[in-house]
């Protein structure tokens, strides 16, 4: 994260940015090279600098692109950022996903895990045509509730449920 200190010269460099107005160019005055800059109130160029004779080629270029290159990294924080914001939204909401309840893990093996009803077939002596109610039924009297809201309530109740869980995957490896 970004200290107070670089949050506000961000914030100056933007400012400054959107002050200057368009990028810098090179004009060419006799025998002087001018850094020059349009003019953001009337759109005037005017020199803003004379470059020395005999000035490296590419320290040209870098002072002519230096707002350009401003802007495109500014651009470019600003997409990370929005980049950033968006990932961590999209794993909070995984993580809540992932946070169900044991009653709602519970009502889910129930009502569209065809494994699990497998399961308590083979392992647990459940009739075999049996709708979701029957299947919720069963899991309640092996589980020793009178509602799956106890898996979240009473820590025995959520031990037994972990437990025919953990025996479920084991049946389901095998």
């Amino acid at each position: 994260m970004a200290t107070e200190e670089e949050i506000q010269r961000l914030k100056r460099i933007r400012h400054e940015l959107a002050a200057i107005g368009p990028d810098l160019t090179i004009h060419a005055d006799g025998n002087q090279l001018c850094l020059c800059a349009a003019d953001p109130m009337d759109g005037e160029i005017a020199p803003i600098a004379i470059l020395l004779p005999g000035i490296d080629i590419t320290l040209q270029n870098f002072l002519v692109h230096s707002v350009a290159q401003q802007r495109f990294l500014v651009a470019l924080l600003d997409r990370c950022a929005r980049a950033r914001q968006e990932l961590a939204s999209r794993l909070r909401q995984q993580e809540e996903r992932r946070q169900l309840t044991r009653a709602n893990l519970c009502a889910i093996k129930c009502q569209k895990d065809q494994a699990f009803r497998r399961y308590l077939i083979e392992c647990h002596d459940m009739p075999e045509a049996v709708d979701t109610e029957r299947v919720k039924v069963k899991v309640r009297s092996l589980l020793a509730i009178q509602s799956m809201a106890q898996l979240d309530e009473d820590p025995a109740a959520a031990a037994r449920w972990d437990d025919l869980t953990k025996d479920f995957n084991r049946w389901r490896r095998m």
